[in-house]
């Protein structure tokens, strides 16, 4: 029984990017508790039979993640293609493990683990295995930023240091365009474009003024900048 317990590479000579964060971590990675229970077997180890309780593990924890990226509709006719591609992989997706405790039980073992999966590349599986649909998570189809009004050097730094802290949202975020304060940028959703608006909104650290959205829809976010003036 288990039990689960829960940038771009441009920019004017005098930019420079901040290195990424302890919340980028937290943003990139989920961690899983779990009990995992596996058969004591005549004539096998405690040492093979911690190794595949811990095996066990691993794929529970990846299931786990996977289930909470993808979609449920659709998944009874691609688990098979889950379990080739991702599940039986599982040990690619996971960074780091550690085990919290062990017991034995009459004809059981028993490990407790806390499993470190990295999402991001979780992500990039799927949608190479074509798992995340269009308009889902991680279409995999580049999008079109333009941010209008963008004047303070400061602010730009502040979005371009929250993409780049942030890998789970986005990939491949670049500056393809500006001009006289109108900047164009391309990038990879990795997840749906409605909550990367509302990620953006609402954690980017921005000292000073606010962003309105002006347009949205499948392939293009328009962004309009407002300095506030101190009162």
């Amino acid at each position: 029984m288990k039990r689960y317990r829960q940038i771009a590479p441009f920019l004017l000579a005098f930019f420079f990017l901040l290195g990424s964060t302890t919340s980028a971590y937290a943003s990139r990675f989920s961690l899983f508790a779990l009990d995992i229970q596996v058969p004591l077997e005549e004539g096998k180890s405690v040492g093979e039979t911690r190794k595949a309780a811990i095996e066990k593990g691993l794929q529970e924890a990846v299931e786990e993640a996977t289930y909470r990226i993808v979609p449920d509709q659709g998944l009874d006719t691609t688990y098979q293609k889950l379990k080739t591609g991702i599940f039986d992989r599982a040990r690619q997706f996971v960074p780091q493990y550690k085990i919290l405790g062990e017991k034995k039980f009459p004809g059981t073992f028993e490990l407790s683990l806390q499993v470190t999966v990295d999402t991001l590349l979780l992500r990039r599986a799927l949608i190479k295995l074509g798992l995340l649909k269009l308009g889902e998570r991680g279409s995999g189809q580049l999008v079109t930023l333009k941010i209008l009004n963008l004047i303070d050097g400061k602010t730009l730094m502040e979005v371009l240091h929250f993409f780049d802290q942030r890998p789970d949202l986005a990939e491949k975020f670049t500056l393809e365009a500006a001009h006289h304060g109108d900047f164009t940028f391309s990038f990879i959703p990795l997840q749906p474009l409605k909550e990367i608006v509302s990620q953006f909104l609402y954690h980017a650290q921005i000292s000073q003024g606010s962003f309105d959205v002006v347009k949205q829809d499948k392939d293009l976010l328009v962004l309009q900048y407002r300095l506030e003036k101190p009162s």
